[in-house]
């Protein structure tokens, strides 16, 4: 019992995670979880965010909210650096994929979003 208790605080203390760096624009690697690639379209681009994190305990929800307002911010962020307007995203045109890998407690979410410009 002795060896349990100073285990079980061991594990929930690496369970926990620091918060990303909201600061810096996601181009500047505010998250090191994300992952992106820009493609130009013909009347805009387009975003594909990969974006995966450790979860002690798997919560795919929370990690579908990020993955969308991270792959949204993405776009206007990109607009922007390039001093042009898109047109406001429907969250509805995102597409999104998420899974989860159990041996080492990742869960991993796919978007895809194309901006259109004004």
């Amino acid at each position: 019992m002795n060896k349990i208790i100073p285990l079980l605080c061991l594990a929930l203390l690496a369970a926990c995670t620091r918060p990303a760096d909201v600061s810096r624009p996601l181009t500047a690697g505010g998250d090191k979880n994300a992952k992106f690639t820009v493609k130009e379209t013909a009347n805009g681009f387009t975003v594909d965010l990969r974006y995966s994190r450790y979860q002690f305990v798997p919560e795919a929800d929370a990690l579908l909210v990020a993955c969308r307002s991270i792959a949204t911010t993405r776009a206007y962020e990109e607009a922007k650096g390039r001093g042009r307007e898109i047109q406001p995203i429907n969250e509805q045109t995102l597409r999104v994929s998420v899974g989860r890998n159990i041996i080492n407690a990742r869960t991993a979410c796919r978007a895809f979003v194309e901006a259109v410009w004004k």
